[in-house]
């Protein structure tokens, strides 16, 4: 036998030897590390649905605290006709403004149930419906939400709902708002871009599950549908469960502000498959490389051949993790595997740059788009709350004050019924520029909600908002709009005492604003009235 027949041999005997040794390792790598990088892009999905369902929700949490504030409301069964009119003139202005609301309605411990557009069945009481019970049970805070079918139509849907006292404190009925479960399901059903068989839902921190693609589970407990013990005891987590002989991935976050728990769930099959080809494809390319290598050191080749490629391996590897302390000193050779090698480098080290650019200019714009409302250009709720929690902790910490407007658009709904909702859209920007303008630059002003804007005026007492608020009502009532109306605007004020919640101020603004709206509008309320 030949040396090179020998070296032949023995290289391939090597080679091989890698070959297996590499192939468990990287198979062994592979699968964890598919794994690891799963769970981070189901993570990402949850936390995307959870954003969607707290903005979806909390919106129905404050509209529920609204009305359930509201003293017609509250004593509806005592009041005349034109009254119980104006309730239903409000649940029908809520239900326009929001097209994910299904039904805004009340019922009354004497049975009666106020409703637009919906006659109840003979025999109907509203005091066993579980809507009805469920706030009951939850008083005096608003219910956790309860799935149920509808027992006209026979939709499900999920209730959120709160009791309803009287000037005596005690319950007089249940206020109650209901979405579809099936807009909302039919959404967090629908597929990622990395999996196709993710899906959401959502339960209750005692597992019971409140909005799901399949009615079937409805109320019932995750735990009893995986055969499972499952707490929800972190804000988020991560488990696995075995469901109709498919092993599952999932991993949960926590709402908050409403407490339900958003679950998103991967086949862990589909995880598996591509890491299988993977592993495949890597160990045929290491097999073919070391039949290559041994080819190579049989013809005593091995240093200017696999010697380049390991020192661009490292320098590419140095590249990607960043390495810049990487210095070998290797020259590679001037022949065509230094010229691909210099080419990848440079290659490598452009991509990564551009990558890197990529990815930071996508994440400014998707920073931008969660903290702005498209439509104004103005900060969102979401971002003024965060601004409110800043201001609110400085104020306590310095002993400054600050204070709070809440501004409304003067008969908006006529402007939207007139002259279409484009038109509205843009009396809403013009207000929103208008304010921007005028407002000091050390204010922040926001979208709160359809046509409702919230002022922060930092360090500013009561009298000074005022002043503010009141030039804000004359720049817009003399504005010329593109619609060709004069526009006006009521507000409400409240001044940080260095005890009151943010969530108080917030009441106190909104109470004066309807009390603005009462008085005739297009003025400004920041004293309260005494009794």
């Amino acid at each position: 036998m030949t040396i090179r027949k020998e070296l032949f041999k023995s290289s391939i005997i090597l080679s091989c030897s890698i070959l297996i040794i590499f192939s468990i390792l990287s198979s062994s790598f592979l699968y964890y590390a598919g794994i690891s990088n799963a769970y981070v892009v189901i993570r990402q999905r949850n936390q995307a649905v959870n954003y969607f369902i707290a903005g979806y929700f909390t919106k129905i949490h404050n509209a529920v605290q609204f009305l359930a504030s509201n003293r017609k409301i509250q004593n509806a069964p005592s009041l005349g006709a034109n009254d119980l009119q104006d309730i239903l003139n409000l649940y029908k202005s809520l239900e326009i403004a929001d097209p994910d609301i299904n039904y805004i309605y009340s019922g009354y411990k004497n049975g009666s149930l106020l409703i637009n557009n919906y006659t109840p069945p003979e025999g109907y009481n509203s005091v066993v419906r579980p809507w009805y019970q469920e706030a009951i049970k939850s008083a005096p805070d608003i219910s956790g939400g309860l799935p149920y079918k509808e027992i006209k139509t026979k939709e499900w849907l999920v209730s959120i709902s709160k009791v309803l006292v009287d000037v005596e404190n005690k319950i007089n009925g249940v206020i109650s708002i209901d979405c579809s479960i099936d807009t909302v399901a039919n959404l967090l059903k629908k597929r990622g871009e990395n999996y196709e068989s993710s899906y959401s839902f959502a339960v209750k921190p005692d597992g019971k599950i409140l909005i799901h693609h399949e009615n079937s589970v409805l109320s019932k407990t995750v735990s009893d549908i995986i055969n499972s013990s499952v707490k929800f005891d972190k804000k988020n987590g991560e488990f696995s469960y075995k469901l109709k002989d498919t092993y599952k991935l999932a991993c949960y976050s926590r709402i908050d502000n409403i407490g339900w728990i958003i679950i998103t769930v991967v086949d862990k099959r589909e995880i598996i498959k591509p890491i299988i080809l993977q592993t495949f494809v890597s160990i045929l390319i290491i097999g073919v490389v070391a039949v290559l290598l041994a080819w190579v050191l049989s013809a005593s080749l091995s240093k200017r051949f696999i010697v380049p490629l390991i020192e661009l391996k490292k320098s590419v590897n140095a590249i990607v993790t960043g390495n810049c302390d990487h210095d070998s000193g290797y020259e590679y050779p001037n022949n065509e595997i230094g010229t691909i090698a210099t080419d990848i480098e440079q290659f490598t080290e452009n991509e990564l740059y551009n990558k890197n650019i990529e990815l930071q200019t996508i994440n400014e714009k998707l920073e931008l788009l969660s903290i702005t409302d498209q439509l104004t250009k103005l900060p969102n709720r979401h971002k003024i709350n965060n601004e409110l929690e800043k201001e609110w902790k400085r104020a306590i910490r310095y002993k400054n004050s600050f204070s709070l407007i809440m501004i409304d658009i003067d008969w908006f709904k006529k402007i939207n019924d007139t002259y279409g909702h484009q038109a509205g859209d843009s009396v809403l920007y013009e207000i929103s520029q208008l304010m921007k303008n005028t407002l000091r630059s050390t204010d922040i002003v926001g979208r709160w909600g359809g046509e409702e804007f919230l002022v922060m005026c930092p360090e500013t007492d009561l009298s000074g908002t005022k002043a503010l608020a009141v030039k804000l009502c004359s720049t817009i009532e003399n504005y010329q709009f593109t619609v060709g109306e004069t526009i006006t605007i009521s507000a409400g004020l409240c001044e940080f005492d260095g005890h009151k919640s943010i969530e108080d101020m917030i009441k106190e603004a909104d109470k004066k604003l309807y009390e603005a709206k009462r008085q005739g509008r297009n003025t400004v309320v920041h004293l309260t009235k005494g009794p």
